[in-house]
């Protein structure tokens, strides 16, 4: 009986908080890339039809950035939690889900900034041939990202 105790209590222990934190972050990661990235097409493919200034005026508001960094941040996290639990084809698709990482985390800083200034226009800098080359690379990393495996519980 002891030792079926013993046994028991091996198998039977809770997960620690950061433990289902990280759990949760690797679950929403896939998720929570592709909606980023497919945000991101919407918003270059309409500023290439009505221009920067409308795009900020109408759609890209202050409060638009603010909740667009919300998925965004939950990719940036979820990509670091899910990396061990990711099956890659080959170093390619690696190299890609790497540079997914290191875009969103640059990125993040950058809309969440808009929590503190209110403002959205320092996508003016941004030159309008850069919504062309967003929507080539977004395309390729959704891609890769839709068809990634990704292994975040044991099966037995």
């Amino acid at each position: 009986m002891k030792a079926q105790e013993t046994l028991y209590g091996l198998y039977s222990h809770k997960p620690s908080i950061l433990s289902a934190i990280a759990t949760a972050f690797s679950r929403m990661a896939k998720p929570a890339v592709l909606i980023t990235l497919g945000v991101g097409v919407y918003l270059h493919v309409t500023r290439l039809f009505i221009g920067a200034e409308l795009l900020i005026e109408h759609i890209y508001t202050a409060t638009f950035d603010v909740v667009f960094a919300i998925p965004m941040l939950a990719g940036a996290i979820g990509i670091l939690t899910v990396w061990k639990h990711i099956v890659f084809r080959n170093r390619f698709e690696k190299a890609i889900t790497a540079v997914t990482g290191a875009y969103f985390w640059v990125s993040v800083p950058l809309h969440v900034q808009t929590w503190l200034s209110q403002s959205t226009d320092y996508i003016l800098i941004f030159p309008k041939w850069y919504s062309l080359v967003f929507l080539a690379y977004s395309s390729l990393l959704m891609l890769v990202w839709q068809r990634l495996k990704i292994v975040t519980e044991s099966r037995s």
